[in-house]
């Protein structure tokens, strides 16, 4: 059986084990907003969707030294290509795409 792309399979333990962080990183990423998981009574659960969002916060934050209040600018912006709606395949060769991958 296959899931979806945005069904909440994953707990957050999972979710930090694929990430490489552990889960209170996760825990204060949603704190500050950068992520909201589905909840099952208290627990988190992550879809693939999630996991790719949250590699793309890792992403700004280890890697190219944002903090989270730039995080969240950077997210919560429109995108070029969404404006431009551009085709499956079109993005991925776009320089401006490519710098926020």
């Amino acid at each position: 059986m296959k899931t979806s792309y945005t069904e909440p399979v994953y707990t957050i333990g999972i979710a930090a084990k694929f990430l490489k962080v552990c889960p209170a990183t996760l825990r204060i990423w949603e704190r500050k907003g950068l992520i909201k998981p589905a909840r099952l009574s208290k627990n988190r659960f992550y879809s693939q969707c999630d996991i790719e969002r949250l590699e793309d916060i890792k992403n700004l934050i280890q890697k190219k030294r944002i903090n989270i209040e730039g995080v969240k600018n950077i997210l919560s912006s429109t995108k070029c290509w969404e404006i431009k709606k551009c085709r499956p395949g079109e993005k991925e060769v776009c320089p401006v795409y490519l710098k926020y991958k």
